[in-house]
């Protein structure tokens, strides 16, 4: 190839320098560009995290206070107190069976309770049949949404002993026949510690 000669030579050499000096800048300035945006980002990532954890430490004594106020109502007296299943499933049904009989019904069916997981927590429910005066099944209704820890009525059915038209003696009330469901929360029991590496290889009958 041949280059031309003069000022068309000249000037052809010099754009030919400005070429690879742009070229050369460009090479250095593009990757600087990428990664000074790289670190403005992760900049900006951090100053927003803490500022964010500025503002959660700002509010610490409230949520403190907050936690107190929650500690001292004592929330763990609306669960029940055993952890194991079996255990809570005989504490629910010993609170109910007393309510039925203190309050003049008569238990006439009764399950083992059953449980399943729900947010967290345990629910059991516990499937109870029992017959009384309406004044005694209120009552015993009314002990069992009353009472800690809590307790909830689920798929109430009421039926009549008697036939219709049944005129009952003086001073005397028909009994009705109550099946209700009654389920009560409880808190998952405390996962098992796991035994650790060292304790697992340990051959055995060699203390560590």
């Amino acid at each position: 190839m041949i280059f031309p000669t003069g000022s068309k030579g000249r000037s052809l050499a010099l754009l030919l320098a400005l070429l690879c000096v742009c070229v050369a800048v460009a090479a250095v300035a593009w990757p600087a560009y990428v990664l000074h945006q790289r670190y403005d980002r992760v900049t900006a990532a951090a100053e927003e995290k803490i500022a964010r954890y500025q503002k959660l430490a700002a509010h610490k004594p409230e949520q403190q206070r907050a936690l107190d106020v929650l500690k001292a109502r004592e929330g763990a007296r609306f669960y029940l107190k055993n952890v194991i299943p079996t255990a809570a499933g005989a504490e629910l049904t010993d609170l109910v069976r007393p309510m039925i009989e203190s309050n003049g019904a008569r238990l006439t069916s009764i399950q083992p309770a059953t449980v399943k997981e729900d947010s967290g927590y345990r629910v059991y429910s516990l499937n109870i049949g029992f017959n009384g005066t309406p004044a005694n099944v209120q009552k015993t209704l009314y002990a069992i949404e009353t009472a800690l820890p809590y307790l909830f009525i689920e798929n109430l059915t009421l039926r009549a002993t008697v036939p219709r038209g049944f005129k009952p003696q003086p001073n005397q009330e028909p009994e009705i026949s109550a099946q209700l469901e009654v389920q009560a929360y409880g808190a998952k029991a405390a996962p098992r510690a796991q035994p650790s590496a060292a304790g697992a290889a340990a051959p055995a009958g060699v203390k560590s």
